[in-house]
């Protein structure tokens, strides 16, 4: 190849002067790359959405800290499977890419749609909370009424006016994303790390049994601390621990956007992965220390009762009502970051897709100056705000179709974390005992998470088919299929990889897979 050519598709040659625009490469560095990961995962967000939905699951409860560590485990070893994977094949499709070359074009393909249909919904009910806590943030300060604050509609409003924010900055360049992700993760961190920190001070200072609040005339005491919250014995059976580690999956969410950022790092074969698994245990330490403050503080049956305004209603009682407010902003800046973060590597796995000519051309756009997937990010935020005009048109309020819809994303990220840990212990087979080390982390702990993800996802999935649903008096007056959203997802996703397969003329789906031959 001379010094006039570059390297095109699939290996071949093409001059220089047809090379198509490419994304900004060696823009982020590993602290860029790790604020990206830990601001993708929104702590604050995932506590707001999930923390009282996980206390209200049968036989979780007060033993969701267990829990947490239990989601962890798996999660962190297919955080380790995407270090190894990303360091022979540093490609902004990631989990696709790795999947399609390694074991199936096919189910590389399968995989990244899940992907991407699940980054779309996502960013259809994350802007809702958003614009929830802006209306929220702006009654606290008298500008609008608490009948205004709670409208649905009002509500979706400025989702989608938060959504399009988030699209421009995406747009606009990924150095000005990653700068203003860092304002963001900044506010949330000191903000959850600091009041989590008050409130356990707080009840020990106090001592248990303190009174936090008066409701409706009889007191609340603060529980305290109890060493058995991290006993994982002491957690009700498979279908609890199945139904609290796909919330706690959720919970852990959105780490591996640093790698699908590849391409725009430093060091691409290193840094990315690295920030994921940085990410992971900077995160455990804020989930783990957050959801003790707030079980320290107050009861079980109170933090069920507070839907996505827990924070809110526990930064209040454990500093006083103006750390309400500062945590409402937090909140609100935590659910714009993880809406950007899901947003940026959803463009770039439809870009690499694209790329690979088995999705629409368009995609593969990049917009010359900024040097990011313009068109593609522009499609995927519409899709967004159709969703978003959809559901506004909801009867059934946010915070039920939240919880469904988060229990639906958790099952989907089971999935292609699953089969991304397991790709790497099949990718590695061949060289699996080369390093007794390495067959642990590389092979052997990664399958096995993969295996676990998809059990448990599965298992829910399941569950979903036939939902009780109870009255006021716990009554159960019908059953629910809330699985909608994931089996539209899978056969969906089934009918295009057959469609694709039919209408695509390259090689992508004849590409046979190969094992590595070292670990180098």
């Amino acid at each position: 190849m001379s010094i006039d050519e570059v390297e095109g598709p699939f290996g071949t040659p093409v001059p220089s002067s047809q090379a198509a625009n490419q994304l900004r490469a060696e823009e982020l560095s590993l602290f860029d790359s790790t604020a990206v990961a830990v601001s993708s995962v929104a702590p604050a967000y995932s506590l707001a959405s999930t923390m009282s939905s996980l206390a209200a699951v049968a036989g979780v409860g007060v033993f969701a800290p267990s829990l947490i560590i239990l989601s962890f485990i798996p999660v962190i070893f297919v955080a380790v499977a995407y270090f190894h994977l990303n360091r022979r094949d540093p490609d902004c499709g990631a989990s696709y890419s790795w999947v399609s070359k390694l074991t199936s074009p096919f189910l590389g393909w399968f995989n990244g749609w899940i992907q991407v249909a699940l980054s779309t919904i996502f960013c259809v009910i994350a802007p809702l909370l958003a614009g929830s806590y802006t209306l929220q943030f702006f009654n606290s300060l008298g500008w609008v009424s608490s009948a205004s604050a709670g409208n649905l509609g009002f509500i979706s409003i400025i989702g989608a006016l938060w959504l399009g924010f988030v699209t421009f900055v995406c747009i606009w360049g990924i150095r000005y994303t990653t700068n203003f992700q860092w304002i963001l993760v900044i506010i949330e961190y000191v903000s959850v790390v600091g009041f989590s920190t008050w409130g356990i001070i707080k009840v020990f200072a106090q001592g248990r049994h303190h009174v936090i609040a008066f409701i409706a005339g009889h007191k609340v005491y603060s529980p305290g601390f109890h060493l058995s919250w991290f006993n994982p014995l002491n957690l009700g059976g498979f279908s609890a621990i199945s139904g609290g580690i796909v919330l706690g999956v959720f919970f852990f969410w959105g780490w591996d956007t640093a790698v699908n950022l590849n391409e725009e790092s430093k060091y691409s074969t290193h840094n990315p992965g690295r920030a994921g698994i940085i990410a992971m245990y900077l995160l455990l330490f804020v989930f783990l220390l957050n959801i003790v403050a707030a079980q320290m503080l107050l009861p079980n049956w109170l933090i069920q009762q507070q839907g996505v305004n827990i924070l809110f209603f526990f930064a209040n009682h454990a500093v006083g009502t103006w750390a309400g407010y500062v945590m409402i902003f937090a909140v609100l800046s935590s659910t714009v970051a993880t809406t950007q973060t899901t947003l940026l590597p959803a463009a770039r796995i439809t870009y690499s897709m694209a790329r690979d000519k088995v999705f629409p051309k368009m995609f593969a756009s990049i917009q010359g100056k900024t040097q990011t997937p313009a068109v593609g990010t522009l499609i995927l935020s519409f899709v967004c705000l159709f969703g978003i005009l959809l559901l506004s048109q909801s009867q059934s309020g946010y915070n039920y179709v939240e919880n469904i819809m988060i229990t639906s994303i958790g099952v989907l990220i089971g999935f292609y974390y699953g089969v991304t840990g397991i790709t790497c212990a099949w990718a590695y087979r061949k060289v699996a005992f080369v390093s007794a080390r390495f067959f642990f982390t590389g092979v052997l702990f990664p399958f096995v998470s993969g295996v676990i993800l998809l059990l448990v996802g599965l298992r829910v999935f399941m569950n979903q088919w036939s939902v009780p649903i109870t009255n006021a008096a716990g009554k159960v007056v019908r059953h629910e299929n809330q699985a909608l959203s994931e089996l539209v997802t899978l056969v969906l996703g089934l009918v295009l990889v057959i469609v694709t397969r039919v209408v695509t003329k390259g090689n992508f789906f004849k590409t046979k897979s190969a094992p590595y031959t070292s670990i180098e």
